[in-house]
């Protein structure tokens, strides 16, 4: 693991190659693609002046992390220690609304204690892999929550009929 730098120090195709380690997408071209994607965002914070900003996001739907959950963790601590803000991100809501996230079928409904009790244990387990003080811990109900009816059909506008009933895991 490398320390904790400025991310204007170190040379971006050595950022680069860090962030790309222990990536696989499939097949080189991709693989090209997305790491030509990374520089270029690496490019456009580093000529603002600012770190790149990184977000991976968690449902607290069970107790404990899992080894899946430590994969994509070890991933923001790389960003972290090579200077860039990372936000570890509770889907607190989409919890509580038992959001399938691709799956066949939905969720258990939870309750709002099970997942606010969920949630503490996954950022106290995240920060053994996490630097707790380089870390932003946001809930998506900061923002779902206050969504509307109203905000909701207008969301809804931008999809057709065909496109909600084409989802086979929404019960």
């Amino acid at each position: 693991m490398t320390t904790s730098t400025d991310p204007g120090q170190m040379p971006i195709d050595e950022q680069v190659a860090i962030l790309m380690q222990g990536t696989s997408y499939g097949d080189e071209e991709t693989k090209r693609q997305m790491a030509a994607e990374l520089r270029g965002r690496l490019m456009e914070a580093q000529r603002e002046g600012r770190p790149l900003r990184v977000y991976c996001g968690y449902d607290p739907t069970k107790p404990d992390l899992h080894v899946g959950h430590t994969i994509t963790m070890r991933k923001l601590r790389q960003f972290q220690d090579l200077g860039h803000e990372v936000t570890f991100l509770i889907g607190s809501y989409t919890s509580l609304v038992g959001d399938p996230s691709d799956k066949n079928k939905t969720r258990p409904l939870m309750t709002q204690q099970e997942i606010e009790e969920n949630a503490r244990t996954y950022t106290d387990q995240a920060f053994k892999i996490l630097d707790r003080d380089k870390t932003i811990i946001r809930h998506n109900g900061e923002w779902l929550a206050g969504l509307s009816l109203v905000d909701l059909i207008r969301i809804a506008q931008n999809f057709t009929v065909q496109q909600f009933l084409s989802r086979e895991n929404f019960a």
